[in-house]
């Protein structure tokens, strides 16, 4: 069984209630910067049996609203893949969004809809800036805490009674 084909088993396992959720998390945060090939791989595979996200449910409703799709988002976390297979997850309250910016699928605990091209390119593109922005944070931390250090071995050292 290839990683695709396990990542989808875990998906599946999911919505059929034998796992948790946090384990499709767990699965899909695990892959390796550069295999965004499997996230894709999923996304193909999901794509033509789902419905688009926008139909209707049977009540004649649109899917979700803008207020329950703005607290998804606002309330999300970000992974992105790079590469030739360049993939983004976006794991919200209650979905998961994968999207290769050109296709990507919302995954619930009961169902798979499909994202228009349009939708797909945005979240790609909210991934991506969600990682740059943890990245550029994580970045200006570690240097704090660098200036901190040296800052502190210099103050340290002063300290430091010269024998004579």
């Amino acid at each position: 069984m290839n990683d695709t084909e396990q990542a989808l088993n875990v998906i599946e396992a999911w919505q059929r209630g034998e796992t948790a959720r946090d384990a499709v998390i767990t699965h899909l945060t695990a892959l390796e910067r550069d295999q965004g090939g499997v996230v894709t791989g999923v996304i193909a595979t999901l794509t033509p049996h789902a419905p688009p996200h926008d139909q209707p449910q049977g009540t004649g409703e649109p899917r979700g609203g803008t207020l329950l799709w703005r607290e998804e988002l606002m309330n999300s976390r970000a992974r992105t893949w790079t590469g030739p297979d360049a993939a983004g997850l976006l794991v919200g309250p209650t979905v998961l969004l994968l999207t290769d910016g050109r296709q990507g699928v919302v995954i619930g605990e009961r169902d798979t809809r499909a994202l228009s091209a349009s939708v797909s390119a945005s979240v790609m593109l909210l991934c991506q800036t969600i990682v740059m922005a943890q990245h550029a944070l994580d970045e200006r931390d570690v240097n704090d805490l660098r200036k901190q250090r040296v800052e502190s071995t210099s103050t340290s050292m002063s300290e430091i009674e010269i024998i004579r």
